[in-house]
């Protein structure tokens, strides 16, 4: 099952990185429910931390192995990873980012990203601010460090699959519900019901509570890692680009036309969100174990390493890891 990747890119200490993976059903983007999942992703380490290069090259190995362990455990094929982060440094040459430029011509306001030798300033003033013991909350260039680990983060996922940038918050800004900002009131869901006029997903009350199950951390941050997965999802020729794709300079949004909340209906307020522990994906099916015939998963394949260690009586090893093994082996590479 092919799939696309939303990274919403954040570095508080202590926060999971907000990482959604939808696959293309019927024309619906649908999301795995992994805030659920037993396996989560690695929590940001705070911005001190960040200044760090081989912090954010660990960081960026531990998202790369959440994102190849799920997507084995599901038999998933990551197609495209959307980071809503630049991918690398700004040239040298340049004060403003070919794709910071067409934003700034477009009136959508952006950090600019610093150059290679601007970041070398950047840790340097950042590691003397907390050698002096100054308040890690007023680290100069707080608002650009995280782009260290956006840089680390495309080294690395480039490797799992195309990895291209986003800016949910331009994208919300082509549907036309960008007027007030994402974390008041509620906003988030009001960008995510736009998107789902092209999405197709949230549209019924079952969806809408499956919304919280995306991904982890709060309704905002969630939203824009769908939406970086939208745009992730979608072939180039319906996207816009932002910059000089070529010279691998672009930030993408979808090509779509803003939503008129008049024509479109949109809800000041979403379905109601049902809290309930038996809102589950369509993606993962109950399914009874293929060794045993006897225990059935209610969200195959999650939990088989434990039924596989100790419980399921269709195995010939002895020794938990071995019996894992086989069962890997024989139920988890096809």
């Amino acid at each position: 099952m092919d799939v696309f990747i939303g990274i919403d890119v954040a570095c508080a200490k202590g926060k999971y990185l907000p990482l959604v993976i939808c696959t293309l059903e019927n024309g619906r983007l649908l999301p795995f429910p992994l805030a659920s999942y037993p396996i989560k992703p690695p929590r940001g380490l705070g911005n001190a931390r960040t200044l760090d290069d081989k912090v954010n090259q660990a960081f960026a190995e531990d998202v790369a192995s959440y994102i190849e362990t799920v997507c084995e455990a599901f038999h998933l094929n990551p197609i495209r990873i959307g980071i809503d982060s630049p991918l690398r440094p700004r040239d040298n040459h340049l004060n403003r980012r070919f794709a910071e430029q067409a934003l700034d011509r477009a009136g959508i306001s952006c950090y600019t990203t610093p150059s290679a030798d601007d970041f070398m300033v950047i840790k340097a003033k950042g590691i003397a601010h907390l050698e002096a013991g100054k308040p890690i909350q007023n680290l100069p260039h707080a608002h650009q460090i995280f782009m260290l680990l956006g840089f680390a983060l495309n080294e690395r996922l480039s490797k799992v699959a195309e990895c291209i940038e986003v800016y949910p918050h331009a994208t919300v800004k082509q549907l036309g519900v960008a007027d007030i900002h994402k974390s008041k009131g509620n906003q988030a869901e009001l960008q995510l019901s736009a998107m789902s006029h092209y999405t197709g997903w949230p549209k019924t009350d079952d969806d809408w509570s499956q919304a919280d199950n995306m991904c982890l951390g709060p309704m905002h941050d969630r939203v824009d890692a769908y939406s970086a997965a939208w745009v992730a999802s979608l072939p180039e020729q319906e996207r816009i680009s932002f910059g000089e794709p070529e010279k691998g300079d672009a930030i993408w949004i979808p090509d779509v036309k803003p939503i008129s909340s008049t024509a479109a209906n949109l809800p000041t307020k979403p379905n109601p969100i049902r809290k309930t522990k038996q809102a589950v994906s369509n993606i993962a099916r109950q399914q009874a174990c293929p060794a045993c015939n006897q225990h059935l998963f209610k969200r195959w394949p999650l939990g088989w390493d434990a039924h596989a260690a100790h419980k399921c009586t269709g195995l010939i090893e002895g020794e938990p890891e071995a019996r894992k093994k086989e069962f890997k082996r024989r139920f988890m590479s096809s």
